[in-house]
């Protein structure tokens, strides 16, 4: 059915004077009608079903090129298969006795059409060259065509100089269009070389001209002595089968092309040699990655690029790769910042990085960022060991070495803010002093270790009762500990104070409890009391405490503050704690 409906449609084309030839996906030939063989006679009773178009060329070069072209026919095919299938706009050839146009159709799975049709018969190239200027004056072409910037080149249909306008002759180092008429265009482009025919960019470009001398119609560029490049496009007349070139100059653009690859160059060098990670960021899409990624996370590019950044991510972090990094009114959109980006195997590093976002690039997937990003997992290191060390030392520094309380500085630092908190939301504060009963003496009769042990004990009795976030058990120093209590009442003052007597007369003496007493001063501030200060509130615990000493150790006072500033002597009122 295929090949009947193939010869059908041949046949047709025949009456039409086009030839065809139909291949298959793979190349290889399915039919091809008389018209064909006409225009290609030297395929004739040599083509056949299932010949690759390989075969069909090397024929067709076989009888075009000269003896030396034919060591490198080979090369000729595969520029001509290339042609063959990404064939997307007609062009057009000289072969045999006629210029011929040929144009290519692609049909999907089914495979490739190739139509030629002859657009001119070279057998009426003319012998003597009339001047065209005159030609054209007539037609008042010529003043358009000088006006033009680019050069113009006309040509006959044996591919010779009809006549060329001034930008033309400038570019080739032309005197007049006289001495350019009769001439073909690679001669005039050869006497351009004169001299420097040696030069590669010359011979690149012969190789450029002389392929599209066979394969006419696409746009091509050729170099030009003094660093100069020009882009040659060609448009055949349907019926005269004159040749039209434009010639543009190039140079500026091609120089503009370089310096833009050269900054290229030297930035891709940049990205892919630094030991920085550079990421370029559209919205929250990774869109490039340089090489320093596989070292730094272990990722490749081809890992992340297409992908959300947010996968590589920390997702506490994310927000800050993607939050503006300025407002739009700043010209110099950009943040520092430090996050957990994530490594292949699963684990998170640390990493130090700057954010740009590129002012005027936002497109409807969002804002375009450049980020600069290197790891900083050893000096992240370093640095919260530094701050754990520094935690350390501003524990040590407010806190008592013997009992591990706190000390005075702590003291200092806290009972200050709480006083003021306790105004602030009208809570009560509570403060208790306590000093151990002759502890002088107790030294003196069981020596300093002893001493030490019985100061430790104490202090873990007190911080026993300090079993709240705020709570803070205190060594002032010596025997004299303090013990703070935010939000309590009298009543829960007075229930610790005792319970605190009571373990402390539990502490043990070599085996046997009963040998240490304390005694203990308690002062508790209301939103009423007339104590004006922190201080003034620890001076009113420490004279209930001397209050219980004189009253026979071993016990608590409570002080009372409601008569303060009227009697600071005698606010005082002893409640029982214990034998004397």
């Amino acid at each position: 059915m295929l090949d009947t409906l193939l010869h059908a449609f041949g046949a047709a084309l025949d009456g039409l004077e086009v030839a065809y030839c139909a291949f298959d996906s793979a190349d290889r030939t399915l039919a091809w009608n008389a018209t064909f063989l006409e225009i290609f006679p030297e395929h004739d009773g040599k083509i056949h079903a299932g010949e690759p178009y390989a075969e069909n060329l090397r024929r067709f070069y076989a009888g075009r090129l000269t003896e030396p072209e034919r060591v490198h026919i080979g090369r000729y095919i595969e520029e001509g298969l290339a042609r063959h299938r990404a064939q997307r706009r007609p062009y057009e050839f000289d072969h045999r006795d006629a210029r011929v146009r040929v144009s290519s159709l692609e049909m999907g799975r089914f495979g490739r059409v190739r139509v030629w049709r002859r657009v001119a018969r070279l057998a009426t190239v003319q012998t003597h060259h009339v001047p065209s200027t005159q030609k054209l004056a007539e037609l008042n072409a010529t003043a358009v065509l000088e006006r033009l910037v680019n050069g113009v080149l006309i040509v006959d249909l044996a591919d010779r100089c009809m006549w060329a306008n001034q930008a033309f002759l400038k570019l080739y180092g032309l005197r007049s269009a006289e001495t350019a008429v009769g001439l073909s265009f690679e001669a005039i482009y050869r006497d351009a070389w004169q001299g420097q025919q040696g030069d590669g960019a010359f011979l690149q470009s012969m190789l450029a001209l002389r392929e599209n001398q066979r394969c006419s119609g696409a746009p091509f560029e050729l170099a030009l002595p003094g660093d100069r490049f020009v882009r040659v496009v060609e448009q055949r007349g349907e019926v005269d089968g004159r040749g039209y070139f434009e010639h543009s100059d190039i140079t500026d653009q091609r120089r503009q092309q370089a310096a833009l690859a050269e900054a290229e160059r030297r930035y891709r060098l940049l990205a892919e040699f630094s030991s920085d990670l550079i990421l370029s960021i559209e919205g929250r899409t990774i869109a490039y990655a340089s090489p320093s990624l596989t070292e730094l996370l272990g990722w490749t590019a081809a890992d992340v690029v297409g992908r959300s950044v947010a996968r590589f991510c920390h997702p506490q972090d994310f927000g800050l790769l993607v939050a503006p990094a300025a407002p739009p009114q700043c010209e110099r959109m950009q943040a520092d910042y430090r996050v957990r980006a994530k490594h292949k195997n699963g684990s998170y590093v640390w990493v130090e990085g700057r954010v740009r976002q590129l002012p005027g690039q936002a497109d409807a997937h969002g804002a375009r960022r450049i980020v600069n990003l290197r790891g900083i997992d050893a000096r992240k290191a370093v640095e919260e060991k530094l701050e754990r060390a520094q935690a350390e030392l501003k524990a040590l520094a407010t806190t008592d070495a013997l009992t591990g309380l706190a000390n005075r500085r702590k003291l200092d630092e806290v009972f200050g803010l709480e006083f003021r908190r306790a105004l602030r939301e009208g809570m009560p504060l509570t403060v208790l002093v306590l000093d151990i009963d002759h502890f002088k003496r107790f030294n003196d009769v069981h020596g300093h270790q002893q001493g030490d042990n019985v100061l430790r004990s104490v202090g873990a009795v007190l911080q026993k009762f300090a079993e709240r976030a705020g709570d803070l058990a205190v060594r002032l120093g010596g025997e004299e500990f303090v013990l703070v209590l935010p939000a309590t009442e009298k009543a829960r003052a007075v229930g610790l104070a005792t319970k605190i007597l009571e373990e402390v007369r539990a502490v043990a003496v070599g085996g046997a409890p009963g040998q240490v007493t304390a005694s203990i001063g308690v002062a508790t501030l209301y939103q009423s009391s007339p104590v004006e200060s922190a201080d003034a509130l620890l001076e009113l615990a420490d004279r209930a405490l001397y209050a219980a000493k004189h009253g026979g150790r071993n016990r608590f006072v409570e002080a009372s503050t409601s008569s303060y500033e009227a009697a600071p002597r005698q606010v005082v009122a002893e409640r029982g704690g214990g034998a004397g």
